[in-house]
C-alpha cells in the first residue's frame, strides 16, 4: 500500500499558490507559474522545479534519481520506485505533491 499525500492543516493551497496559513510571506509561499513551480520571491534555477503534465523535476541538475512521475494517481521515482517511496495523491494538486516530496515542507 502506497503512502498517501494530503495537504497538512497549517497549509494553503488555491492550486498556483501554496503557503502556510499562519505567518505566511513571499520567502514561504511557493507558485506555479506556467510550468514553474517556484518560490514567490528569491526563484532561482537551483529552487525551481519543472512540471510537464507528467514529471516533475528540478529546472538544473535533473537526472534519473531526481525525477518523479505522475501516473494513475500516483507519483513515484522514475527509477527505483519501491512501495516506501510510492505515494497515492488523490485529488491534490500538483503544488502540494511537489511541496511533499520535492521540497519537503512538511
Amino acid at each position: 500500500m502506497a503512502n498517501k499525500i494530503d495537504l497538512p492543516s497549517n497549509w494553503v493551497c488555491n492550486g498556483s499558490e501554496l503557503k502556510p496559513k499562519t505567518n505566511a510571506s513571499s520567502s514561504n509561499t511557493w507558485i506555479l507559474s506556467g510550468k514553474e513551480i517556484k518560490p514567490k520571491i528569491g526563484a532561482t534555477s537551483s529552487n525551481t522545479w519543472l512540471w510537464d503534465g507528467r514529471e516533475l523535476k528540478p529546472k538544473i541538475s535533473a537526472n534519473s534519481s531526481n525525477i518523479w512521475v505522475v501516473d494513475g494517481g500516483k507519483v513515484k521515482p522514475k527509477v527505483g520506485a519501491n512501495s516506501s517511496n510510492t505515494f497515492d495523491i488523490g485529488r491534490e494538486p500538483i503544488l502540494v505533491i511537489a511541496g511533499k516530496i520535492a521540497l519537503r515542507l512538511w
